[in-house]
């Protein structure tokens, strides 16, 4: 049992080991590039990003996914407007919505459509309204890819809000290498992220056939960094507590070792190396309006799913 429980250490702390380095260097060049600021229009080739949202209805969540700078830059939102009559009408009112003309690309197999509609304030033109009937969250990003101005595609769920500078710093990571050389960037910090091409998502079907499985790994790039965040589903715990609980975890380690008990302390090595590398990847993620969450939660997310 004892080697078992030493590889199992040996392994958590490698992987701790490795990953912070990459957190701290992806913090750093986030960190840089605020300070720059020159991701804008002028980016090499023009690169576009369209947001689609499924499910979305708060106008808090809508105001911060419309916040970004960015020129090269829309939203789209799909909502039935029979099921959310009330949120729909709110949206129309609040940005001025005009009824425009349904025109499906043809790319993607799209059903239930019933209007479009784009703000016609000056400040809100990037705001897309599809009406279409429920079904699927796949259905929904497949409505809005369909519309979409630019290559480059985000699907963000409802509760998911943009952090500070996540638009511009995809737009700088897909203006490092060749031009369309990048189908996919993934977070998996914060609210789990994938910014796909819209080549990749038509050759795959939509969304409901996984785009993210066909897309080769040379094509592939991670950020070991927040994009996105939920506030409200991760709280962190107050410092004093943290503090107690730590010098807790100390106390439990130096009893087991001292009796003997070695599976135990063992155990407990390894869930403080696992605490301790969650604490320090959300310092490292952190310094934005919505912070990520911190500890444990961290790194269950680190390792969640798109």
């Amino acid at each position: 049992m004892k080697p078992i429980l030493l590889l199992l250490f040996a392994a958590t702390a490698a992987c701790v080991g490795a990953l912070l380095p990459l957190i701290s260097r992806a913090r750093s060049k986030r960190l840089l590039l605020n300070a720059v600021r020159r991701a804008s229009s002028d980016a090499p080739d023009g690169i576009g990003i369209s947001v689609l949202c499924s499910g979305v209805t708060d106008a808090a969540q809508i105001e911060n996914l419309l916040s970004p700078e960015y020129s090269r830059y829309e939203v789209i939102v799909v909502l039935d407007a029979r099921r959310h009559a009330a949120e729909f009408a709110a949206l129309t009112a609040r940005y001025h919505m005009i009824r425009v003309e349904w025109v499906c690309s043809g790319e993607l197999e799209v059903s239930g459509v019933r209007a479009l509609g784009r703000s016609r304030r000056r400040c809100f033109r990037r705001l897309v309204l599809v009406d279409r009937a429920q079904d699927s969250e796949a259905g929904d990003f497949d409505a809005a890819a369909s519309v979409a101005t630019y290559d480059y595609l985000l699907p963000v769920r409802a509760g998911c809000f943009l952090l500070p500078g996540s638009v511009e710093r995809l737009v700088a990571e897909l203006g490092e290498g060749r031009p369309g050389s990048l189908d996919l960037i993934r977070s998996p910090l914060g609210e789990p992220a994938a910014l796909l091409s819209r080549e990749a998502v038509v050759a795959a079907g939509g969304f409901g056939m996984r785009p993210l499985r066909g897309i080769p790994r040379c094509r592939r790039r991670m950020l070991w960094e927040p994009l996105l965040a939920a506030p409200r589903s991760g709280v962190r715990m107050p410092g004093r507590l943290r503090g107690l609980a730590a010098a807790s975890l100390a106390a439990a380690f130096a009893a087991a070792t001292a009796a003997g008990w070695w599976t135990s302390a063992a155990a407990l090595a390894t869930l403080a190396l696992v605490w301790a590398g969650g604490e320090c990847a959300a310092r490292l993620a952190g310094g934005t309006a919505f912070s990520a969450p911190g500890g444990l939660t961290a790194w269950r997310r680190l390792f969640g799913h798109y």
